[in-house]
C-alpha cells in the first residue's frame, strides 16, 4: 500500500486532512471491523471487515494488471457492492478513482477511453453474482496502452467524474482528496451527525458529487450506506425507516416522488432524518413546506456543481423563510460572489454570475477532457455559469443561468424565472422551459410541464391567465405548451435541457407538418 503523507487543514471550526478514501476507511476498519458499512439493494448487511475481505484480493490482482499509484482507472458506476469493493481497492492503490456511467452508449465511452489515458477498466458481468449478491468483475486493458496520462496533477488527484460538455465529448473533473473530506465533513457538520449513524444513497454515483456524498462520504466518516436501487419512493422511505437513516442528498424531483408517496397514502412510516441536502433549480417554497409537515424531513437547499461540489447550503437553524428562498449560505472556507460582465465583484444585492472559490474547488479538466475551458477570474474564483444576488448576510440566491437564456427577438428571457413563476400554478409538478428556433425572432418559448396526479393537463390560454395574474411580464410569457408524463435527467438528477429541447422541437415541428 502506498504511503501518503497526511495533511491537516481547518476552515472557521470545520477540520479536514488529504488522506484517501481507502486510508480512512482502513482506519475505521481496524477501530471497529464489525460496525456496519453498507447495505446493498437487495437488503444484505456488510461489515466493514467482510468489505474489507473482498477488497484485499482484489487489490492484490489490479496490481497484477499494472494499477499502481497515481494510474487513472475507469470503473463502472454500478451501485453493487463489487463496485464498492473496487473503489476501495483503487483507492488502496493510490490509483484514481474514474466512475463512469451504465447508460454510456459503446461510442462515447469508446470517445471517452480514447482521451483519457486509463490504465484499466472494471466493470460487472452479467448474470454473475454468487450467493451473497456479489458480482464478477471483469477488467479491460485500453487499446492504448501506451498514452496513459502522464499530466503532473495526477499526483494529487483521487477522483475524475465526468460531467456533460457543449461539444458532445464530457468533461473531466479532477479533485484531489482533501476536496472529498472537506466537502463531506461540512455537509456532515451542517446536519450534526455523529459517526455511525446511516444515510441513505439515492443518488447515482457516475459523477464526482454523486460519488462524493454517498461512496465517499459513508465509507471515509463511518455512516452505513443504506443504497437504494433501483429508485423507489417507497422503497426508499421504507429502507430509510428500516435502517433509521439521518440525512441523504437528492434533487428536487427524488423529494416531491417521497411527498407524493405520502400524499397518497402509498406509504405512512415514521424517519429519522436530520436533514436532507437538495439541489436544483425546482426546489419551490411547496416542497420544503410538504417535506416538513408529511415527511418530517428538514430539507436544505444545497448549490454546488462537479467542478466545486456543494460549496453552499442553508443551515437547520434557519427560518422557514430563508430556506424557502436562499440557496445556501458558503461552507467554512468558502468564498461565493457576484461578478459583472468586466469580472469586477458586485457589491451585496447586486445580481451576477457566480465565482466560488473555496477547498472543495476542483484541480482543472483533464487534458482533451474540458482542459482550458474554465472560466477563472484573476483571483482564483471559478465563474460557475450561474447568476446569483448575495445578501447582506453572505447567502447566495441562484436567479438564473447566463447560457440557458433564451433571446427572443433581442429580448433576453431568463427560462428560471419563467420556471418559478409557472411552478406557483396548484397543478404542474415540474416544468422546463426551452428555446425554439424561430426564422424571424430568433427563439421563441415552449413550457414543457409535468402535472401533478390527477391533474388535468394545462393548456396554453390557461397557463397564459396564470402567468398574467401573477404578475410575469408578458414579454416573458411562452408560445408553447408541451404536457409529459417525464421530464428527462441527467446523471446528477437535472434536469436534461439538451434532450428536452430536442424533444420539444421533434414534437412541434411534427404538429406543424400536420
Amino acid at each position: 500500500m502506498p504511503e501518503n503523507a497526511c495533511r491537516h487543514f481547518s476552515a472557521d471550526g470545520l477540520d479536514w486532512t488529504d488522506r484517501r478514501l481507502w486510508d480512512q476507511f482502513a482506519e475505521l476498519c481496524a477501530r471497529d471491523g464489525d460496525a456496519l458499512a453498507v447495505i446493498d439493494a437487495a437488503g444484505r448487511e456488510w461489515r466493514r471487515e467482510e468489505l474489507r475481505a473482498l477488497v484485499q484480493p482484489l487489490a492484490a490482482h489490479l496490481a497484477t494488471l499494472g494499477v499502481g499509484p497515481n494510474m487513472r482507472v475507469l470503473v463502472e458506476a454500478r451501485k453493487e457492492i463489487a463496485i464498492v469493493a473496487a473503489v476501495l481497492a483503487i483507492s488502496s492503490l493510490g490509483a484514481i478513482i474514474c466512475p463512469y456511467g451504465t447508460g454510456l452508449s459503446a461510442t462515447d465511452r469508446g470517445e471517452l477511453e480514447k482521451r483519457l489515458g486509463h490504465a484499466l477498466r472494471v466493470f460487472t458481468l452479467p448474470h454473475s453474482a454468487d450467493d451473497r449478491g456479489v458480482s464478477a468483475l471483469d477488467f479491460a486493458v485500453p487499446d492504448n496502452a501506451g498514452a496513459r496520462s502522464v499530466d503532473p496533477r495526477d499526483a494529487e488527484t483521487a477522483l475524475i467524474g465526468f460531467t456533460s460538455g457543449t461539444t458532445g465529448v464530457p468533461k473531466a473533473v479532477m479533485h484531489g482528496p482533501a476536496a472529498l473530506n472537506y466537502a463531506t465533513r461540512a455537509c456532515a457538520q451542517i446536519a450534526g451527525l455523529e459517526q455511525g449513524e446511516p444515510i441513505l444513497g439515492i443518488v447515482p454515483w457516475d459523477s464526482a458529487p454523486g460519488f462524493t456524498f454517498t461512496v465517499h462520504f459513508g465509507l471515509s466518516l463511518g455512516h452505513p450506506i443504506a443504497i437504494v436501487d433501483p429508485w423507489s419512493p417507497v422503497g426508499a422511505l421504507n429502507i430509510a425507516e428500516k435502517y433509521r437513516c439521518v440525512w441523504a442528498i437528492c434533487v428536487p424531483t427524488h423529494l416531491y416522488s417521497m411527498v407524493e408517496a405520502v400524499r397518497t397514502g402509498q406509504w405512512g412510516g415514521q424517519l429519522s432524518f436530520r436533514a436532507l441536502a437538495v439541489g436544483g433549480s425546482a426546489m419551490t417554497p411547496e416542497l420544503i413546506t410538504d417535506a416538513q409537515e408529511l415527511l418530517g424531513i428538514q430539507a436544505l437547499r444545497m448549490f454546488g456543481m462537479s467542478e466545486c461540489m456543494g460549496h453552499a447550503s442553508t443551515r437547520l437553524g434557519d427560518s422557514m423563510e430563508r430556506r424557502f428562498h436562499a440557496d445556501g449560505l458558503p461552507f467554512p472556507g468558502t468564498h461565493d460572489a457576484a461578478f459583472d460582465s468586466e469580472l469586477r465583484m458586485l457589491a451585496s444585492g447586486e445580481r451576477g454570475q457566480a465565482g466560488v472559490r473555496g477547498p472543495s474547488l476542483f484541480l482543472g479538466y483533464c487534458a482533451g477532457l474540458g482542459e482550458g475551458s474554465a472560466q477563472m477570474t484573476a483571483d482564483g474564483f471559478l465563474l460557475t455559469g450561474d447568476e446569483i444576488i448575495c445578501d447582506e448576510q453572505g447567502y447566495l440566491k441562484v436567479v438564473g443561468r447566463i447560457k440557458d437564456q433564451i433571446i427572443r427577438g433581442g429580448f433576453n428571457i431568463d427560462p428560471a424565472e419563467v420556471e418559478a413563476a409557472i411552478l406557483r400554478h396548484g397543478s404542474v409538478a415540474e416544468v422546463v422551459i426551452v428555446g425554439i428556433p424561430h426564422p424571424r425572432l430568433g427563439e421563441q418559448c415552449c413550457a414543457v410541464c409535468r402535472m401533478l396526479p390527477g391533474e388535468p393537463p394545462i393548456d396554453l390560454p390557461a397557463l397564459q391567465v396564470h402567468l398574467g395574474a401573477i404578475g410575469l411580464s408578458k414579454k416573458k410569457w411562452p408560445e408553447y405548451v408541451l404536457v409529459v408524463d417525464k421530464i428527462e435527467h441527467n446523471a446528477n438528477g437535472k434536469i436534461d435541457k439538451k434532450k428536452m429541447t430536442a424533444f420539444a422541437c421533434d414534437i412541434l415541428v411534427s404538429q406543424s407538418a400536420h
